[in-house]
């Protein structure tokens, strides 16, 4: 018997439109907060998942990506959604759950600056600016101050993400995704679903030239945090590709 991750939701259960939002690395499900209330508003079922080993869930049994992929499986064994959207790491859970979506039916999947390819510098870098985090353990005033446009409550879940996450995510994440290489899961989109990436810095694009069926865009003045920014790009993306 499956068991369904816990998570937030957002909007009228008997809506008949429907979305699923992914967070990223020491997150929580409600770092949607904003995009997820936007899409409610517009007549939604937004549902986000906990990912393994963050919201006081315990991890599975390792932290590779198609593991925490797996582990949301449930929530595509009885519904069909208009809208799968994924930031950061679970933009990357996401491209592990395309080869789920409908053949046929057309979905929006929006990843918000993923970073797809990273080489074994990028990989040790990547440890260090975790580990700096963690040492600092920055407070909701400190989040403001680097980041004037994020609202208190932005801050204030950012903090709660990573302290009812599991301290040793960032190093298990690192250790147990090597090489580091996901760009090649876009290949596994179905014909029906629409891929938008968005992105503060436009290297990030740089391997997913090749993929001629995908839109991408660089958010100005933004942040690897786009949902906090400007949730309004992402809710507008999302719901280009269900218009087209």
């Amino acid at each position: 018997m499956s068991t369904v991750p816990s998570a937030s939701q957002w909007g009228s259960p008997t809506a008949s439109k429907r979305a699923l939002l992914i967070h990223g690395l020491n997150s929580s499900s409600h770092t949607f907060h904003r995009v997820a209330s936007a899409l409610a508003a517009k007549g939604y079922l937004v549902v986000a998942p906990n990912l393994l080993g963050h919201a006081l869930r315990k991890p599975g049994i390792d932290f590779q990506v198609q593991t925490l992929a797996d582990d949301l499986l449930p929530y595509f064994q009885a519904v069909e959604y208009d809208i799968v959207i994924g930031h950061s790491m679970g933009a990357l859970v996401v491209l592990s759950l395309l080869k789920y979506l409908p053949k046929t039916k057309h979905t929006s999947v929006v990843l918000i600056d993923p970073s797809l390819e990273l080489t074994a510098k990028q990989m040790v870098d990547a440890r260090v600016r975790f580990s700096n985090d963690d040492r600092t353990n920055p407070t909701a005033e400190d989040y403001l101050r680097l980041h004037p446009l994020w609202t208190r409550e932005d801050a204030i879940w950012r903090v709660l993400g990573t302290h009812i996450g599991r301290s040793t995510n960032s190093d298990d994440h690192i250790d147990g995704n090597v090489p580091w290489s996901f760009s090649h899961l876009i290949a596994d989109k179905p014909t029906a679903a629409a891929l938008t990436i968005l992105v503060a810095d436009p290297a990030k694009l740089e391997c997913v030239a090749k993929f001629k069926d995908i839109r991408t865009m660089v958010v100005s003045n933004a942040s690897h945090w786009i949902q906090y920014e400007f949730p309004e790009v992402i809710v507008e993306e999302a719901l280009r590709n269900i218009k087209e």
